[in-house]
């Protein structure tokens, strides 16, 4: 149990499940599977990187991609509709996931004209409980645990790792110190990060989909880093960071890329003169409703923070940040971004 957190772990469990009991798994998955006449009882596990590949008998083939604590990839899911998927005999695709991908009628149509449906792993160990009882021994002992296992899981998720809108970007402190103590704050964060993220991506869809603007999480230096950036005509990529109540206005240069003291310089006068007005955070406070006015000592004198070998930024210190308020800073930025892309 310790490798909750590992998709291959869930998967082995839930391939070993439909493989030992294919009668309780006919049970199971005609929740969401139709009927066919086939007598084909095979599981296959990362199968031309597909998580799962199931054959029931009784059953329509069922793809499952499996999202443990990251949330679904909407062109990853593009390019398995577009490539072996294709070969199959109409499967039917489902998409696991602890998080909710927030899809219109929890399905969502490839570019291909296949759909995936969304499939919780409440609603999977529901399904579970429903068939315990017909397996007897140590084995009906394994999937009664896993189901109150990956229920715990499910109610972990959506208290700690999917910020409502009046939420604090950062889990609070009181909670941190819990999932410490458990060694679940790190992959708690990254959920939180990634689920973030999406959101803010699924907030601007208003404008239609963009292929210059990216939105991104990571957890670099024990903290989670959300980031937005838009690609440049010439190569830069301008956005925002925000990590440790840090809220970020940042190049990434495609010119004067290296990492000594001459090519940051370089970067640096090169930043300023051209995307000098891009640094601006007098919206700030009036976007927030509060002021933010420390302005750090290098911006005091002129200069700028940086990682080499391409990064440059200036910041405020925003404390106690919401996701409404993430949101509205992105939006206004973001956009403003944009008119300097081209």
């Amino acid at each position: 149990m310790s490798l909750h957190s590992k998709e291959l772990f869930h998967s082995n469990v839930i391939a070993w499940f439909f493989e030992a009991y294919p009668k309780q798994a006919y049970e199971v998955l005609s929740k969401w599977v139709p009927s066919r006449d086939t007598s084909t009882h095979r599981i296959q596990r990362e199968h031309k990187h597909l998580d799962l590949v199931i054959e029931v008998p009784g059953l329509a083939p069922v793809v499952i991609e499996n999202k443990v604590f990251s949330p679904p990839d909407d062109e990853q899911l593009n390019r398995y509709s577009s490539g072996y998927l294709k070969k199959m005999d109409n499967p039917s695709l489902i998409l696991l996931s602890l998080g909710n991908p927030n899809w219109d009628n929890s399905a969502f149509k490839s570019t291909t004209g296949s759909e995936w449906r969304f499939v919780s792993y409440r609603e999977l160990a529901d399904a579970l409980q429903g068939v315990i009882g017909g397996i007897d021994g140590f084995s009906g002992e394994v999937l009664r645990r896993y189901c109150e296992f990956i229920s715990m899981l499910q109610e972990l998720i959506e208290e700690v790792g999917i910020p409502s809108s009046t939420d604090l970007v950062d889990i609070n402190s009181d909670i941190r110190e819990v999932l410490h103590q458990i060694r679940l704050h790190d992959a708690m964060s990254k959920v939180r990060a990634r689920h973030t993220a999406l959101l803010l991506r699924q907030s601007m869809n208003r404008f239609g989909h963009n292929p210059v603007l990216e939105f991104d999480a990571n957890f670099t230096n024990g903290e989670p880093l959300l980031e937005a950036f838009v690609q440049c005509e010439n190569g830069d990529r301008i956005g925002w960071q925000y990590q440790g109540q840090q809220w970020r206005l940042a190049v990434i240069t495609k010119t004067h890329f290296g990492r000594t003291n001459e090519q940051r310089d370089l970067r640096h006068s090169y930043v300023a003169e051209k995307y000098a007005d891009w640094f601006d955070f007098d919206p700030v406070p009036s976007i927030l409703g509060r002021q933010v006015n420390e302005i750090p000592k290098l911006e005091m004198n002129g200069e700028f923070n940086g990682y080499n070998p391409d990064f440059v930024y200036r910041y405020r210190k925003i404390t106690n940040l919401r996701f409404f308020e993430l949101e509205a800073l992105s939006l206004h930025y973001i956009s403003l971004a944009l008119k300097f892309s081209k």
